[in-house]
């Protein structure tokens, strides 16, 4: 089984105590066994960045772990898709479509175009991007 995987799900796998935390962590488990197969955006890098530059700022995770989590995520090897100028205008479409915001939507498009299913915590997403494409909360892997 492949799986698109947005950010808030990677996020998971390294800041303590969120919310369906062990469903990401057996993901990711998964993942590394061979048991199914990760793809995510090039986007995914930046909004994990930021989510652990939240957690540092409130102290979750201090610096150094959050630089060497960045580190270990790049090691895990998920394939990561960009979205080109042309591209970019599809996902407007469907950001447009569904209500969503042009990132969330570049996973619904990603998903859609690589005929996955897109795994999610944010539920706003997960409630929306089934109206394109398969989809799973992570509270249900």
């Amino acid at each position: 089984m492949r799986y698109i995987v947005d950010a808030s799900v990677v996020a998971k796998w390294v800041l303590p105590g969120e919310p369906h935390q062990v469903n990401a962590v057996k993901l990711k488990e998964d993942y590394v066994s061979g048991a199914v197969e990760l793809s995510s955006l090039f986007l995914a890098v930046e909004e994990v960045a930021n989510a652990f530059c939240r957690a540092v700022s409130l102290g979750r995770i201090s610096e150094v772990d959050a630089k060497g989590a960045l580190e270990a995520l790049g090691d895990l090897g998920v394939e990561l898709h960009s979205v080109s100028w042309s591209r970019m205008a599809q996902v407007l479409g469907v950001a447009r479509e569904l209500g969503l915001t042009v990132y969330d939507a570049s996973y619904v498009y990603l998903a859609e175009e690589m005929k996955s299913t897109l795994i999610t915590a944010d539920d706003t997403l997960s409630e929306r991007a089934g109206k394109r494409c398969g989809v799973l909360h992570i509270r249900d892997y």
